[in-house]
């Protein structure tokens, strides 16, 4: 389950209503939205240690906190793997934008298992990132088409109703399917997510299959695809190619040439690309 990446005041009742679906994980994708989860957990953790030591005896904390809440493997809140009946284990998105340790130590400590590295960022700013960070607490996503903007003007609204607002529109986004065509021919898929705002996402995918060995040689294990609107046999053969590829029995270059096979306007490495710095 994923928060929206947008949030705008008072718009926290989305997360409440999330929380109330008492999912195992949630992927977190705004700032407001760690907040909210965070604090939950923290509510949660305080009534559940009231009711454990209620009109009992104080003993050592069996979980061996130090002064800062970190467990012996560096963790906070719940170790891996582990989860309350009330609080759902948190993974940091992409969009929280981590991009250094510093981001990182800060959100791992706030309550995230894992963080999703920032899409911004190229090769070698991304081995830096991994080792910096505690080992397997990174994912970065392998194959995606980058969200270039979000707008809170509606494309559907505009071109395919009277309407102003969803109370008004008829919600044409949900028969519908519109994109933006550059001066360079290339289309780029318009996205509503469910407080209406648009995300443009760009029209060529990106890959990182080349960067798979050495991840994985730096103890990443937590790897993403990004789907637009790929059909459920283009996602199977997405995800089989690259399944593959991180098992060693796939070469990157075969994984991207199976995945430029139902990408209309190709396949780039985009921003894991390390460019030449001049001085």
């Amino acid at each position: 389950m994923a928060t929206v990446r947008v949030q705008k005041p008072g718009e926290e009742k989305i997360d409440a209503h999330l929380a109330r679906l008492g999912a195992d994980d949630v992927l977190v994708r705004s700032w407001g939205s760690l907040a909210y989860f965070k604090d939950q957990r923290d509510v949660a953790g305080e009534a559940a240690r009231s009711s454990k030591h209620a009109g009992a005896d104080k003993r050592p904390d069996a979980d061996q906190r130090t002064d800062a809440g970190r467990d012996a493997n560096g963790h906070t809140g719940p170790r891996a793997g582990e989860r309350s009946n009330t609080s759902p284990v948190l993974h940091g998105d992409f969009s929280l934008n981590v991009t250094n340790s510093i981001t990182a130590g800060w959100v791992l400590g706030h309550g995230l298992e894992t963080i999703t590295a920032a899409h911004d960022l190229d090769r070698d700013q991304l081995m830096a990132l991994l080792a910096a960070c505690p080992r397997g607490r990174v994912a970065v996503t392998l194959h995606h088409h980058i969200p270039t903007f979000h707008t809170e003007h509606c494309v559907y609204a505009h071109l395919l109703s009277t309407g102003r607002d969803y109370r008004t529109c008829g919600r044409p986004c949900e028969k519908h399917e519109v994109a933006l065509r550059d001066r360079v021919g290339l289309v780029h898929p318009v996205i509503v997510d469910v407080g209406c705002r648009n995300t443009v996402f760009n029209a060529q995918a990106q890959s990182a299959a080349t960067l798979v060995p050495d991840l994985l040689a730096r103890g990443v294990r937590r790897f993403r695809l990004e789907l637009v609107r790929e059909t459920a046999e283009e996602a199977r053969r997405l995800y089989a190619a690259y399944a593959k590829l991180v098992a060693g029995a796939m070469t990157p270059a075969d994984v991207v040439k199976a995945a430029a096979v139902h990408e209309q306007f190709g396949v780039t490495r985009g921003t894991m690309r390390t460019l030449t710095v001049l001085r």
